[in-house]
């Protein structure tokens, strides 16, 4: 009994240490599409790693660092005042968050619709990988 109850308190534990250090993807990737629908770039990118890389699906890089994504999300809002996103659907594979979103509010008065798939690595976005139209 005391070997049953042992063994129990040891996998609770591990497993609960487990979830704690990989945290809670989908947290990182509704954090980062509440702070985008605001336009807020500080509370956007820190949602994302230092080394981030964001890819058109499936493999040509679009960009790389936390500088690099600043410089392009401040300019796209700046010609998009009214963007923001919905998601539609989310899958959620361990580390993995996909989300199937609405983009409206364009300038240039068009709805965008595209899959973007978010890897998390130490709770924050390292890679993301959009399929669009």
């Amino acid at each position: 009994m005391k070997n049953t109850i042992f063994i129990l308190a040891f996998l609770i534990c591990s497993f609960s240490n487990i979830y704690a250090q990989q945290g809670d993807p989908v947290k990182a990737a509704a954090g980062q599409l509440e702070a985008y629908n605001r336009q807020d770039i500080e509370g956007f990118l820190k949602w994302y790693s230092d080394d981030i890389e964001i890819y058109n699906f499936p493999d040509e890089l679009v960009l790389k660092g936390k500088e690099k994504m600043r410089e392009r999300y401040v300019n796209a809002w700046k010609l998009n005042p009214e963007q923001k996103a919905e998601v539609r659907e989310r899958i959620v594979n361990g580390n993995t968050v996909i989300d199937k979103e609405h983009v409206t509010g364009r300038a240039d008065g068009k709805d965008v619709r595209v899959i973007a798939v978010y890897r998390i690595c130490n709770e924050k976005i390292c890679r993301v990988y959009f399929i669009r139209d």
